[in-house]
């Protein structure tokens, strides 16, 4: 256990339980980039039209032109599968087959989140590697929850350099309810011991709030690195911070 500043507000934590994306690493820079070269591919291979691709985009909760994820929108919240599942009943309500759907979907929008090398997008929003080790170095436990899946986010934390520092993951492809289910943070706590009472959630959206409010936790902290916006995550925050550079043991 170890005292925290959490931007202004001080903290004493025994667990840390950080989002990725948007959160650890540049959001908009990783998945903006692959949603953008998946949508182009598959719009490409069922030649489509401008209304099917801004169909897509409108509905994964991406807006190219400006380049911003929706807060709100299943980029920002939703599984990898669920992102897969929303391309092809687009795909569906424009006339294919829901095979077909499914099919192209797997060939072209999932071959390009799959294929392209992760070193390309992965840009951490501060130190990450030395937050982190400040925390292990007070004794405070290191959590993962995302909604990504398992195989990505492990290279991604090998990227970081933190791989081998975290005491709990939990992922999207795991056999978990998803956020803003409490049930990723609660399984944390049982799993190490700790009191919710004396857990911090950090967090860029509003679902992650929510999840942690539900699971009772200490601390909500929201960061705006990633989709949401200072209005829409004081609501739900305790703190709201302008990146986890602002995370300190005191």
């Amino acid at each position: 256990m170890a005292w925290l500043s959490v931007g202004h507000l001080p903290f004493r934590a025994d667990l840390v339980i950080f989002d990725k994306d948007g959160t650890l690493i540049d959001f908009e820079y990783a998945w903006g980039q692959q949603t953008i070269a998946g949508v182009e591919r598959l719009v490409a291979a069922v030649d489509g039209s401008d209304i099917l691709r801004w169909d897509l985009y409108r509905s994964l909760g991406y807006d190219p032109r400006f380049r911003r994820t929706a807060g709100t929108g299943p980029l920002a919240t939703a599984s990898t599968a669920q992102l897969y599942t929303i391309a092809a009943t687009v795909l569906y309500q424009h006339g294919l087959g829901w095979n077909e759907a499914e099919a192209q979907v797997k060939n072209s929008f999932e071959a390009v989140m799959a294929t392209t090398p992760l070193s390309e997008f992965v840009r951490p929003v501060a130190d990450v590697k030395s937050l982190v080790n400040e925390l292990r170095k007070a004794k405070v436990r290191i959590a993962i929850v995302t909604s990504d899946d398992r195989s990505i986010t492990m290279e991604m934390m090998t990227l970081l350099g933190i791989e081998d520092k975290l005491d709990f993951l939990a992922c999207g492809d795991d056999e978990i309810p998803l956020k803003p289910a409490p049930d990723a943070v609660l399984s944390a706590c049982a799993q190490l011991g700790v009191d919710p009472a004396r857990v911090v959630v950090v967090g860029d959206t509003v679902t992650d709030m929510v999840m942690a409010e539900r699971a009772g936790v200490g601390c909500r902290a929201a960061v705006l690195t990633g989709a949401g916006s200072r209005d829409s995550l004081a609501a739900h925050a305790d703190v709201v911070l302008g990146s986890i550079a602002e995370i300190h043991v005191t």
